[in-house]
């Protein structure tokens, strides 16, 4: 040891000053000796930290009722999810078996029509071959004696669907297309030029079904077979008659065109 070296003894010299300098803080504050301004700091260090502290328990608890809120809300959807999906599924369930039906209801029709066309096409064949003269649907039942003098009156063989309907007539005057069938009577007696019995037979259907749907088509067509007679009273007559009895019906809007026409006649 030099000498010399007075104030600090070696062994303080050997202590870090890091060490030293936390030593002499703490005594400081020890004897009651720390500045004022750091008792301050340290206030308002800890005043922000609890009122940082409030604000995050705050935040946290709106976080909770939130997360709370869709909770019931998600599980309230799902709830009703899985109603409508139930309601959903007996849809389609019950769709399913009225498709089903429907499917048994049309291959049964289609059946049926088969069977019918194949009658047709026989009595078709018959008739031709008859001249037309001989009652070829005989056995038939209505909607197939129906349908047999449709497919002429289809097919341009205006005289023998003329007889047919008319056999039709004979032995179902009171079904549901009677009043069609005396209609196509008209309509074949018409396309044969045969006008004023046309005319007789488009007024039977008024007479003999006034409540068919085939009424304000039969009055418009008897005008217009007067009218291809000739006859222009009669004609005016009839075309009045279909716009004052059915004024918004189709037939009317056309007996509207042929009155303010100067010739009539198609």
């Amino acid at each position: 040891m030099r000498a010399g070296r007075i104030g600090v003894p070696f062994a303080l010299r050997l202590i870090p000053r890091a060490a030293l300098l936390g030593a002499a803080a703490f005594a400081l504050a020890s004897a009651g000796c720390a500045p004022s301004g750091y008792y301050r700091s340290t206030t308002t260090s800890l005043d922000s930290l609890v009122t940082l502290q409030s604000q995050q328990q705050k935040r946290l608890g709106a976080l909770e009722r939130e997360i709370a809120t869709t909770r019931e809300s998600i599980q309230a959807t799902r709830a009703s999810s899985d109603t409508r999906l139930s309601e959903l599924n007996q849809r389609m369930d019950m769709l399913q078996g009225k498709l089903e039906e429907s499917g048994m209801r049309f291959t049964a029709l289609t059946q049926k029509m088969e069977a019918v066309k194949q009658k047709i096409s026989s009595s078709d064949s018959v008739r031709v071959a008859q001249g037309g003269r001989r009652d070829s649907t005989a056995g038939m039942d209505p909607e197939e004696a129906y349908q047999a003098a449709y497919s002429d009156l289809a097919s341009g063989r205006y005289g023998l669907a003329k007889d047919a309907f008319t056999s039709y007539l004979r032995r179902y005057p009171d079904t549901e297309v009677s009043d069609n069938a005396q209609y196509w009577i008209g309509e074949c007696a018409y396309a044969l030029g045969d006008f004023q019995g046309a005319i007789e037979a488009f007024k039977k259907v008024a007479e003999n079904y006034p409540r068919g749907d085939k009424v304000p088509a039969a009055l418009l067509k008897t005008g217009i077979a007067y009218s291809r007679l000739k006859e222009m009273n009669s004609a005016r007559k009839y075309y009045a008659l279909v716009i004052q009895k059915y004024p918004k019906s189709d037939e009317a809007r056309l007996a509207r065109e042929r009155m303010v026409q100067k010739n009539h006649t198609p």
